[in-house]
């Protein structure tokens, strides 16, 4: 194996590297997404969503929370020079993540018809579900090597996978979605080939860290090995390992909790709900289901029957829930970069170095989560209507959009804190805040999914009433285990009154070119953006901290120096 000279990122720098990346696999994401759900139509788009809600938090696990347990394990042995130990800790690794994801495979196939029946979904539900069910063997062999590279503090190969994988969604899945609605007319075959494609991606990924990690090493140099310390017994190592990664890997739920949720129960709400008053519901969307009876008819397939409903309620809160997702996905971003930094500065215990790190990705979280929300919030029927393009999405979703907005911003706030918490070795902190805000969604989609006029917009509810806990209880403990208190007004303050500036002039350019339909959201949404910036620079947000580390950062300071962006 050819080794490399190693080199480390600063978290600024992992955190460009891996936002660049994620921002592009969210662009191909929503080519992907956006085009399917055309395809699949409202429906369609319900048995993919219903399976995709129960694969994600599983995903999540072997994507999220493997990767961190073993990012932390390599970045304190990094730290400590103990290079043997990392060698060996990335052995373990591969061979345990091996066998949970066959196990996990195994255990979607099996379990896949009995979760359909206890939700009440439709019983065609089970094919997206038998079909993405391999996609978690691939998942794991990812996170071995992601979680290494990143505990080494290199972020490339992370993002570069992710490329990859999205790119093979895209081109598979869009495929095998259209081929399948082709030979067969029916959309829960076609939601089926969607699943496979994400297969594909995951396939393609996992190879990829295979070859580089063949061809490009570690960076570990012979020296290196032979003047480190023999590594500790294999089961040492093992047990670390698996102390990390129970609390972290659960922890890693955080993202996801919302989708656990909605899965588990809100179908059988659903059902419920149509059982005792379909009328009411039909009457309540009556534009939306005629203008999708319309569509389908044209195609040659059947009228929305009661029984279906709940399957296209799911369908419309799967696109509404795609937008809001976008937040907390780029946020569970800062978190993944952040951890092997933060590690290194509590074991250093250089109190000074921890604070800043605390505050760069509060304020950088802030940054970025806040404007999108306000934007949801303000504007959350235009921007459903002009993605989705349906009365349905605009009708029933943009309601949805709306609430999750407000969620967005406290999801995109609390997550990589759980990573801090994770960091600072209180997992189970961490664990024991997201469990009480799984335990108020539940509470709260109970409540809100069975009053009838919020039925599906319950959901949304119940995610912003799960975050607001989460976002409370995380930063609290965080101020009270690494006795840092963050600068509230610079890292989040200053974020919000830009993001309320931002949404205030989203929503007054919406309102004076009513009327002018699409073009119209989209100029509000261009205005807004030169707004949010604009009271980011008036308020004096930027400072030289938060541009010196990242790539060219010196070269950028001058600029936004000269600029007067910095002052």
């Amino acid at each position: 194996m050819q080794q490399k000279k190693r080199k480390q990122q600063s978290f600024e720098y992992g955190a460009i590297i891996l936002l660049c990346s994620t921002m592009l696999v969210k662009v191909i994401g929503a080519v992907f997404k956006i085009p399917l759900s055309r395809i699949l139509t409202t429906t369609g788009n319900g048995y993919f969503s219903a399976a995709y809600d129960l694969f994600t938090p599983i995903y999540s696990l072997a994507m999220a929370g493997l990767p961190i347990a073993v990012s932390r394990l390599v970045s304190e042995n990094m730290t400590n020079k103990k290079y043997n130990d990392v060698r060996q800790s990335f052995k373990i690794t591969k061979k345990i993540f091996r066998i949970s994801g066959l196990v996990g495979f195994l255990l979607l196939l099996s379990l896949s018809y009995p979760f359909v029946m206890f939700s009440k979904a439709e019983p065609e539900n089970v094919y997206s579900i038998l079909a993405i069910a391999p996609s978690l063997f691939f998942c794991c062999i990812m996170s071995a090597y992601r979680g290494y590279y990143e505990g080494l503090r290199n972020m490339y190969p992370t993002a570069v996978s992710d490329v990859i994988e999205a790119l093979g969604k895209l081109i598979f899945g869009l495929g095998f979605a259209s081929a399948m609605l082709h030979w067969t007319n029916n959309l829960a075959f076609a939601a089926a080939g969607a699943m496979l494609g994400i297969v594909f991606g995951g396939m393609l990924s996992a190879l990829f860290l295979i070859l580089f990690y063949k061809i490009k090493g570690d960076g570990i140099s012979k020296q290196e090995l032979q003047n480190s310390p023999i590594a500790e017994d294999p089961k040492a190592t093992t047990k670390a390992l698996i102390a990390i990664a129970i609390p972290v890997v659960l922890a890693s739920l955080a993202n996801n909790i919302a989708s656990l949720v909605d899965v588990s129960m809100v179908m059988r709400q659903l059902n419920n709900i149509v059982d005792s008053s379909a009328n009411d519901i039909r009457a309540m969307f009556e534009a939306s289901i005629t203008e999708y009876n319309a569509i389908e008819i044209a195609k040659n397939r059947p009228e929305l029957i009661n029984d279906k409903i709940p399957e296209f309620l799911y369908g419309v809160r799967g696109q509404a829930f795609t937008l809001y997702n976008l937040v907390p996905t780029i946020a569970s971003v800062l978190g993944v970069s952040a951890l092997p930094v933060l590690v290194t500065a509590w074991k250093k215990n250089n109190k000074k170095l921890v604070k800043s790190n605390i505050e760069s990705i509060i304020k950088l979280t802030a940054i970025i989560a806040m404007p999108a929300g306000m934007g949801y919030l303000f504007l959350g029927t235009p921007i459903m209507s002009l993605v989705f393009g349906t009365v349905a999405a605009e009708q029933i979703g943009g309601v949805m959009l709306s609430i999750y907005g407000v969620a967005a911003v406290f999801a995109g706030l609390s997550i990589p804190m759980t990573s801090m918490l994770q960091a600072i070795g209180k997992e189970k902190i961490s664990l024991r805040n997201i469990a009480i805000g799984a335990g108020l969604k539940v509470v709260a989609n109970l409540i809100f999914v069975n009053v009838l006029w919020f039925n599906i917009r319950g959901a949304a509810m119940g995610t912003l009433v799960c975050y607001l806990f989460i976002f409370i209880a995380n930063l609290s403990s965080l101020i009270k285990y690494t006795g840092v208190v963050p600068n509230i007004y610079k890292t989040i303050i200053k974020p919000l009154i830009a993001a309320v500036m931002c949404g205030a002039s989203a929503l007054g350019v919406q309102y004076l070119l009513d009327g002018a339909g699409k073009i119209g959201t989209v100029a509000a949404i261009a205005v807004a953006a030169v707004v949010y910036f604009a009271v980011l620079v008036i308020l004096n947000t930027f400072e030289p901290d938060d541009v010196v580390t990242l790539p060219k950062g010196e070269k950028i300071l001058k600029i936004m120096t000269k600029l007067k962006l910095i002052r």
